[in-house]
């Protein structure tokens, strides 16, 4: 449910406080202890995995040694001249790989590829020759280079469908002939050192140490999942960490998707890129220390029920004022502005009705400022349109009207003249009519410059400079940088109105005999200045009243988003400086 009241917020602030201070004391006491509760089993699975790592090295430095103790014994049963393995074997040396039970066969692989082995689970006596299906297996580990023994990762055997283990090395003997030797170490010897599954061991219920390779999968059996040995993937950070040649702790997600406390190490073992990891699931390793927090949440919840009505008591005497505060702020809202509250308290919501007041006596003056300004623009506009309209009519009537009034008192003389006299008359009155053709476009012109949309603004500004020059005798220089003639239509007409305007009053009001205007764009903005050597103007304080001029310019730079500035000073003559800011719409236009 949303909380919408200050009442119910009250409640609720004052509840939060309450458990807070519960909270403040429990929580540092929960959190200590749990702490130290991690710790002690972050310690506890480091022991652990010291002592197996300690234990799977041991195991495979033996067995890299028992390796060697074949490779330099004298005594092997092997024919010098044909390489031949007899049946007849060393039975100290198969015993003792025998009796040792870490090993599940020894092979003899001849240089032909054939291969003899003695299954070392089966007694020194138990001879076999062995086929295809050995050799593709140890095909995989086997090498001529490789004289010293080498301890070599799993391989899966895909007939039978499980991993296998091997130990290999060269025998040399005579006229340079060698015998390779495999040893295939049993599963179980690992699993023996790594499977734990009595409580008492010190992993629990649910803790486990584990060995995974360089590819993430595991060489070691689970204690959760059978037949986990390259077959279970392993992506935890735990693993990446320890892969990176770090040790350490961390709390990690498993690979069975369970919160668990790891801590994990590289193993230094010649020939194998393998990382041990022991861990216990977070779960039962915090079993002791949530049973504090649930007695902490019983009281916390008894001590809130009693916050909760000495809150609920005083959040109304509160909010009683407020509700009336609230009240008079919605006939604001429907425009009620001459609302006024008396001042009951000298609190902070005393205050608060003071400042209400202060705000609708504000609003009030603010609405009848705006309402002003809002007339003095339409009236503006409106005298605007009507100034244009007056110039357009006048300019109608005492130009183009009295023009096409000549013409045709022209063309009425011309009935009943001689042809010669005709003639002359048809002359004059074509004069007369391109005299009213550019009159026409003059005013064409002073509307709409046909120019502005069909050359760009260059082109129409340099046309008016010209224009204004022509008309007056004003030496106008003016000078242009950067591209102009891509800006929106919008843009194009509003800068050369505003410029134009500008141009006008300095005609009119400025009495100056020179003047420049220098235009230029960047990829931010237009600049635009206009200076001449005139009177100067005085700029009042207060916006104009009257008038389409400077307010025009003013109104059609702030609808650009823009700055106009004018800088004067008595007989000094009169700057303008213009700057439009350039934002692109979603075609890449301006």
């Amino acid at each position: 449910m949303r909380i919408r009241s200050l009442a119910e917020k009250i409640v609720l602030y004052f509840v939060t406080i309450g458990i807070i201070a519960i909270a403040a004391v429990s929580t540092y006491s929960f959190h200590t202890s749990k702490n130290a509760l991690l710790d002690r089993t972050f310690d506890q699975l480091t022991s652990v995995r010291v002592v197996k790592k300690g234990q799977i090295e041991q195991f495979f430095n033996d067995r890299l040694s028992e390796m060697l103790l074949v490779l330099n014994t004298e005594n092997l049963p092997i024919n010098a001249d044909s390489g031949m393995i007899f049946k007849a074997i060393d039975c100290f040396i198969l015993e003792h790989l025998q009796s040792s039970n870490y090993y599940k066969a020894i092979y003899f692989i001849k240089p032909d590829k054939s291969i003899i082995s003695f299954n070392l689970k089966n007694g020194p006596d138990f001879y076999a020759q062995s086929g295809m299906r050995d050799y593709q297996v140890l095909a995989q580990v086997i090498s001529a280079t490789n004289q010293i023994p080498v301890l070599h990762d799993y391989v899966f055997d895909s007939i039978s469908g499980q991993p296998r283990m091997f130990i290999t090395g060269i025998y040399k003997i005579q006229n340079n002939v060698s015998v390779q030797i495999a040893l295939e170490i049993s599963l179980d010897a690992i699993n023996l050192i790594m499977l734990e599954k009595n409580p008492a061991s010190g992993l629990g219920h649910s803790g486990e140490s584990y060995l995974v390779g360089f590819d993430g999968l595991m060489r070691s059996s689970s204690r959760f999942q059978t037949e986990s040995i390259l077959k279970t993937e392993v992506r935890t950070d735990a693993v990446k960490q320890a892969q990176e040649g770090q040790t350490g702790t961390t709390m990690i997600m498993d690979y069975r998707g369970i919160e668990v406390l790891s801590s994990y190490s590289k193993l230094n073992v010649p020939g194998l890129n393998w990382v041990i990891l022991a861990e216990i699931d977070y779960k039962e390793a915090t079993k002791s220390i949530y049973w504090i927090r649930n007695n902490i949440l019983l009281l916390s919840i008894l001590v809130v029920a009693v916050v909760f009505i000495i809150s609920f008591v005083f959040s109304k005497r509160i909010t009683l004022p407020l509700i009336k505060l609230n009240d008079a702020t919605k006939h604001i809202q429907e425009g009620d502005l001459d609302v006024s509250l008396p001042k009951i308290k000298n609190d902070e919501i005393g205050q608060l009705t003071n400042s209400f007041n202060e705000m609708a006596h504000t609003l009030k003056s603010k609405e009848t400022e705006l309402q002003t300004e809002r007339n003095m623009r339409i009236t503006a506009m409106i005298d605007g349109q009507e100034l244009e309209r007056q110039r357009l009519s006048r300019e109608l009537h005492d130009g183009l009207g009295q023009s096409l009034i000549a013409l045709k008192l022209m063309l009425a003389a011309a009935e009943g003249k001689r042809h010669e006299d005709t003639l002359e008359t048809i002359e004059q009155t074509c004069i007369a009519f391109d005299d009213t053709i550019n009159e026409i476009r003059r005013i064409s012109n002073d509307l709409m410059p046909a120019v502005l949309l069909e050359f760009g603004l260059i082109t129409a500004l340099k046309n008016l400079c010209n224009s204004i020059a022509d008309t007056t005798g004003m030496n106008i220089e003016f000078s242009s940088k950067g591209q102009l003639n891509d800006l929106s239509q919008r843009i194009t007409i509003y800068i050369f109105r505003i410029i134009q305007e500008a141009l006008n009053n300095m005609v009119k009001h400025a009495d100056a005999s020179r003047a420049t205007l220098h235009i230029e764009r960047n990829p931010e903005a237009v600049f635009a200045m206009i200076q001449d050597n005139g009177k100067g103007i005085e700029m009042p304080e207060q916006p104009e009243k009257g008038g389409s001029g400077i307010p025009n310019m003013r109104e059609r730079v702030r609808l650009l988003n823009g700055n106009i500035e004018f800088i004067s000073e008595s007989g000094k003559g009169t700057r303008l400086n213009i700057e439009i800011p350039l934002i692109t719409n979603n075609n890449g236009n301006y």
